[in-house]
């Protein structure tokens, strides 16, 4: 089985603005995870209630395209890759057209697994697409209280 996640959604941003959101920790920080750190080519993301979080080094190509890869992290995510690929709006007059893809998962990790990823990606590209067209911050996963 092909272990590798594909979504898609119109945002009602151009695509300079949610480049500078996937590239920008600030902009990370507005939509997925609030304990992160982007900086030049390294990724640092970290969630609430799990003991391990996620380093990833950071390719992208301005406007166009960013790639994250895992060099450390989650059991069967090592050297798995998520990217954003930005381009025309198709389903909107307007906008940004987004293609997740995350790809390179272990053999041995799950079909129900992937399955949950799958459907928390979508939730967090969501909260991407609600972001960048409000500028409100409303990350997937939420500082914790202290």
């Amino acid at each position: 089985m092909d272990r590798s996640i594909t979504l898609a959604t119109d945002v009602n941003a151009d695509p300079n603005r949610v480049f500078e959101i996937l590239t920008s920790t600030e902009g990370q920080r507005g939509f997925w995870t609030a304990d992160c750190e982007v900086t030049g080519d390294q990724a640092r993301f970290v969630f609430p209630g799990v003991p391990i979080g996620l380093r990833a080094a950071l390719t992208t190509e301005p406007g166009k395209l960013v790639r994250m890869r895992v060099t450390t992290g989650f059991p069967y995510w090592e050297d798995s890759t998520w990217e954003w690929e930005l381009g025309p709006a198709t389903r909107t007059e307007s906008g940004t057209s987004v293609l997740f893809r995350h790809y390179g998962f272990a053999a041995e990790y799950s079909e129900v697994e992937l399955g949950h990823t799958a459907q928390t990606w979508a939730l967090i590209l969501d909260r991407l697409a609600a972001y960048a067209t409000t500028g409100v911050a409303h990350p997937f996963f939420p500082a914790t209280a202290a």
